[in-house]
Order: structure tokens, then C-alpha cells, then sequence
């Protein structure tokens, strides 16, 4: 959820709790059950929030271009789909069995993490790995060390890279980040060229300040660095109920 959409949605709950708390005071009677039944407004303005930011515009002047991001534009309409269905029943304009849709839901959800997974350990060519069960790795910093293509896993657990002062071997390094519950954060240099292909199910990813997430969502951006050098780095990252930030050192 981001920044924007969590101030609406908590704005939104305060100013319905003073408004009752307000008519309290003064006297007045206010129907619990009829104010409730308005709670998919809601879910409403944050759909509308989604597909707003479902269409980017990122850069400035000549160099301003709009992203697309099917994902968000996707969670958009599921999630306006939920207000529309509730708050047309709440006010009996129709009456929807959402049943079907929660049952379907969650096994679709369930299948998707599968292939999400899958499809990376299949996709990546690894020489080691990392994971954090329930804790906390840290790599890199200030002292000269060896980057190589590799996988780090975090679960229920935090991962914090930082590439800043890592060598980097001629071609590609592979980098494949699985965040489930967790947190995955990778600092990187700024002169280097980045391949970057995320997806993140119920959680968010955020390449370089461009956001993704929601219930659905995935990403591929080359990021192209004219260095002179043959260095590049491929990232695929997927998070599930979790977040991958991936951001230039300072």
C-alpha cells in the first residue's frame, strides 16, 4: 500500500469517527447499522487511487515517459469491484452472492505464488544463496567484497544488500530475491546497468522509485547505463505478502 493510499483510507476512517463522535455529542441519534452499510466507499476511492497510478509519468521535459502497470491497473478494478458489489447490496439496489468469488479467490491466489516461485528457481542459474528465516542478513557496506549470481530468501525475515562497494565480475551477475512475509532492501551503485523483472502477489515492489504491488502486480524495466563497461545486473525479484526495494546509493 502506498504512502498515498494509506493517508486516504486513514484519513477517511478518522473523519467518519469524528463526524460520529461529533453527532454523539450533540444528541444527536445516529444509526450505527445505515452508517456502516456505506464502508465499501472505502474500498471505492482507494480503487480509483490504484488506477490513477496505474498510468506513471516518470522524468521531466523530453525525457517525461508513461508507464504502464497492468498489475495495479488490475488490483484497481478488483478492488472497485468489491466496493461496487458491497455497497449495492448494502443499499439493496442488487443482491450479488460474493461466495463464489472469495472461493475462488484465494486457490487462484495460491496458484499464482506457486508459479511465481517456480518460475524463478527455474529461470535463475545460481552459485549460492542466503535466507532469513525469522532474521535479519546484511551484506556489503564500506569494505571491498565479490558480488556473484546468486539467490537470497526472506522469510518472515529482513535482507538488506548493499552493492555499493562490491566487485562486480564482467558480464552478467544474476541477483534472485524471494521476499514471503518479509523484506528484502538492495542498495545499489548508480553507474551501473540494471535488468529488472519483479512481481509481487498481496505485497509491493519498488525499483529506482517506480512502485508496484498490490494484489497483483509485475514490472520488467531496463534501466541502461552507457559505462563503457560490460558489467550488468539482471534482478529478479518477486515478494509475496512482503516488499522488495531496490534504490542508487546516495
Amino acid at each position: 500500500m502506498n504512502v498515498l493510499m494509506s493517508r486516504v483510507v486513514i484519513g477517511l476512517l478518522i473523519l467518519l469517527a469524528g463526524v460520529l463522535l461529533l453527532l454523539g455529542n450533540l444528541g444527536v441519534d445516529v444509526p450505527v447499522d445505515n452508517v456502516w452499510a456505506f464502508w465499501p466507499v472505502i474500498p471505492l476511492v482507494i480503487g480509483l487511487n490504484w488506477l490513477v497510478l496505474a498510468f506513471r509519468t516518470v522524468g521531466a521535459d523530453e525525457d517525461r515517459r508513461v508507464y504502464f502497470s497492468w498489475g495495479q491497473f488490475v488490483t484497481a478494478l478488483f478492488v472497485l469491484a468489491i466496493g461496487i458489489i458491497y455497497l449495492g447490496r448494502n443499499l439493496d439496489f442488487f443482491e450479488v452472492d460474493t461466495r463464489l468469488l472469495w472461493n475462488m479467490l484465494w486457490p487462484v491466489l495460491l496458484i499464482l505464488v506457486g508459479i511465481s516461485l517456480l518460475r524463478g528457481r527455474r529461470t535463475a542459474s545460481r552459485s549460492g544463496g542466503r535466507t532469513a528465516f525469522m532474521g535479519g542478513i546484511t551484506m556489503g557496506g564500506e569494505t571491498p567484497w565479490t558480488l556473484e549470481s546468486s539467490s537470497y530468501t526472506a522469510f518472515m525475515g529482513g535482507i538488506e544488500l548493499d552493492l555499493t562497494a562490491a566487485e562486480i565480475p564482467e558480464g552478467e551477475t544474476l541477483l534472485d530475491l524471494t521476499a514471503i512475509m518479509g523484506g528484502i532492501e538492495v542498495t545499489v551503485p548508480k553507474d551501473l546497468p540494471i535488468v529488472y523483472e519483479g512481481s509481487a502477489i498481496l505485497g509491493g515492489v519498488d525499483f529506482l522509485g517506480q512502485e508496484d504491488g498490490g494484489i497483483l502486480g509485475s514490472r520488467r524495466i531496463e534501466h541502461q547505463i552507457h559505462s563503457g563497461s560490460d558489467k550488468r545486473l539482471r534482478i529478479q525479484a518477486r515478494t509475496i505478502m512482503g516488499g522488495v526495494e531496490i534504490k542508487e546509493a546516495k
